[in-house]
């Protein structure tokens, strides 16, 4: 028994690594850009790109209904030929919901330029650059079940590689600006999507759809993920457009240099947390009370890792501002301490969030994570008018606050697992309850 833990973990561990590897010259490389764009596009125009990223996200929730996570569940449970056919099922349904939504767009183009102060053209682009990173994300997820982090590193850094050199390319060689960075971004999610889908089609893992039932089977499970992915979008988004509209644009940039600087704590933990889920899934099938007890102290020991480094990450961030970002954006030192424990309490929700997904009640989830959506709204406001930029930053980290909190609080209930008897040294062998 001890041995095969032993196994698993260093299992988990070097997957880990690859992971976090792949995830840190991910996000590095854009990170890297950052002391030439801010030094060559305004605040406003870097405002202009995190708004039109964002469009992305908020788009990414719609195109392909959130049906690309029920591949990562039914690729255990189906044959080959029958996952393939779910794949095609699932590109199916990401076309039609596509042009659907280019048309809603197309129709309150008035309002959504207004609103994101994105133009109107670009939002159109949005979409499909959306819909494009749905093929990427499914060609990704194939890799993640079937542990090929090296595979799943390699493609996903080389997006990165290309998204940046034509960046570069377009703003520095070109005069374009801000739309010389979105341009490259849309094209290299185009560029990858065509990959993706010849690598999906040469290795047999996706075949045309020939079954109402996978269908529904997919729409069942995206479908009530969609509150799920609006809250998170809530959550995550909502502060850049009401520093938007309540402040200003350029203010959307500095919050954005801060934002990138704390997201490499969450990158981190979503590096983990990509190789943590698959093998947590696996243990749990079959209830073992000694094995939760060292799972749930492991889990403990990581909500302190993830507490210091927020501490030290808040610590560094006036030097190391000054050097990546210029004077400009000095002020996004005053917000990243709340950006890193607000992505502390992400990588926290991380590790709870895979028992509710383990037990299938993601309604649950959904709801949750639609309510904290809600606070973050109201919280964000008022913040934003009592602290201005600062507002944003702690609104956020509440809202992460208050995710994993409730995330746990349902986990307990779902998959019960020994939080109080963990702290002990000695675990009581009562199965399937809270002890």
């Amino acid at each position: 028994m001890k041995t095969r833990m032993l196994r698993a973990g260093r299992g988990l561990l070097g997957a880990t690594g690859i992971y976090v590897i792949g995830n840190i010259l991910n996000a590095a490389i854009p990170f890297f850009l950052l002391p030439v764009l801010t030094r060559v596009l305004s605040p406003e125009e870097y405002g202009t790109v995190a708004m039109f990223t964002l469009v992305i996200g908020i788009m990414g929730a719609f195109t392909g209904l959130s049906v690309h996570g029920a591949i990562s569940v039914r690729y255990f449970q189906l044959n080959e030929r029958a996952i393939a056919r779910y794949v095609g099922t699932c590109l199916a349904i990401l076309a039609v919901s596509t042009v659907f939504i280019l048309a809603t767009a197309a129709l309150t183009r008035p309002w959504l330029e207004a609103f994101t102060h994105v133009p109107g053209d670009w939002l159109m682009i949005a979409v499909l650059v959306s819909a494009a990173q749905f093929v990427v994300n499914i060609r990704l997820s194939l890799w993640q079940v079937k542990r090929q982090p090296i595979a799943y590193g390699l493609f996903q850094v080389s997006q990165s590689v290309l998204n940046a050199s034509l960046s570069l390319l377009l703003v520095l060689g070109t005069t374009m600006a801000w739309q010389g960075r979105a341009l490259g971004q849309a094209l290299a999610a185009g560029g990858f999507m065509l990959i993706g889908l010849l690598l999906l089609w040469r290795n047999g893992e996706v075949s045309s759809p020939t079954s109402k039932d996978d269908a529904r089977d997919a729409l069942r499970f995206g479908v009530p993920l969609i509150p799920h992915a609006l809250g998170g979008l809530m959550i995550v988004t909502v502060d850049r457009f009401m520093i938007s509209n309540m402040l200003d644009v350029d203010r959307t940039g500095i919050y954005m240099v801060a934002l990138q600087f704390g997201m490499v704590l969450g990158l981190i933990a979503d590096s983990f947390n990509r190789a943590y889920a698959p093998w947590l899934m696996g243990a749990l099938v079959n209830e073992d009370p000694v094995r939760d007890h060292k799972i749930v102290r492991g889990t403990y020991l990581y909500f302190a890792i993830a507490s210091v480094a927020a501490l030290a990450m808040a610590g560094m961030a006036p030097f190391v501002l000054t050097i990546l970002a210029g004077e400009q954006f000095q002020q996004a030192a005053d917000v990243v301490p709340y950006i890193a424990f607000g992505y502390a309490f992400c990588g926290m929700y991380y590790m709870v969030t895979n028992y509710i997904f383990f037990s299938g009640k993601t309604a649950y989830l959904a709801m949750n994570t639609f309510i904290t959506g809600l606070f973050n709204v109201l919280a964000t406001y008022f913040l934003i008018k009592m602290n201005g930029l600062v507002g944003a930053a702690q609104a956020f980290m509440l809202s992460q606050a208050f995710l994993f909190l409730g995330t746990w609080w349902i986990a307990c209930r779902v998959r019960p697992m020994p939080w109080r008897a963990a702290i002990f040294p000695v675990p009581h062998r009562r199965a399937g309850r809270i002890v």
